[in-house]
């Protein structure tokens, strides 16, 4: 289990299933369910749901990435750029 609460706004990995090592914005939560949303594949208005098991919570939010709220009109253009830089910063790291 995550230490860290799935809040709107946080970016958060896939650890299981196809979609693992994707990065992900969290768009809201329902008890062990989080709905998952990446601009491009997952589009704000068909979110991803996901259990929570199966996700690792990072401590960046939208903000720190220059993402824009997902209740503003273009967050899949932003979320799409931004998830693409920070996954570039991430495998350059390794």
């Amino acid at each position: 289990m995550n230490s860290k609460t799935p809040e709107t706004g946080r970016i958060a990995v896939s650890t299981q299933g196809r979609d693992c090592g994707r990065y992900y914005v969290v768009v809201s939560a329902e008890g062990r369910y989080v709905y998952l949303a990446d601009g491009s594949t997952r589009k704000l208005s068909s979110p991803k749901k996901k259990n929570i098991r199966h996700i690792r919570l990072l401590d960046a939010v939208c903000a720190d990435i220059g993402i824009k709220s997902p209740f503003d009109g273009s967050f899949n253009a932003s979320a799409t750029y931004g998830l693409k830089k920070l996954t570039h910063q991430v495998q350059s790291k390794e």
